[in-house]
């Protein structure tokens, strides 16, 4: 069914594929991203071009089942210089909307007001996952908020 949706909207296999994440595959990648918060933050605020917006994927982290240390580690960067640092890297980082259907060119703003567009507030969100391994000049972000 989801191919099926996936192949009548136009979207490429590989995106649904990355976009369709298990319960287990977002806990990993959120333990990753938390494990490595820091450098996460820096790469999204250091990123030259902007990020395509179906690149963008918010993940809510109610019911995702981690441990006691990711648990700890997401209760102190709620505040504090690292939770400014991502705040900073949110409004620097940009999204182009090119999931436009009038041929104009793409919309661009930071990340933080497209999360809002989306219905997450930008102060809820606790990690990010940049991965520019993929693509270089089309990063795929998965943001994990609190709801």
């Amino acid at each position: 069914m989801l191919l099926a949706l996936s192949l009548a909207a136009g979207i490429p296999l590989a995106g649904a594929a990355e976009t369709t994440m298990t319960g287990s595959q977002q806990t990993v990648m959120l333990q990753r991203a938390l494990a490595h918060f820091d450098s996460e933050t820096a790469t999204l605020a250091g990123l030259k071009n902007h990020i395509p917006s179906r690149e963008v994927v918010p993940v809510a982290v109610a019911g995702l089942s981690i441990g006691a240390p990711e648990r700890r580690t997401l209760t102190t960067t709620r505040t504090g210089t690292r939770h400014a640092a991502l705040e900073a890297a949110l409004s620097k980082a940009t999204v182009a909307d090119v999931d436009r259907s009038n041929g104009q060119s793409p919309d661009q703003s930071s990340l933080a007001e497209y999360l809002q567009r989306r219905g997450v507030d930008p102060n809820t969100v606790v990690v990010v996952d940049v991965d520019t391994k993929t693509d270089r000049e089309n990063p795929h972000v998965t943001v994990f908020y609190r709801t």
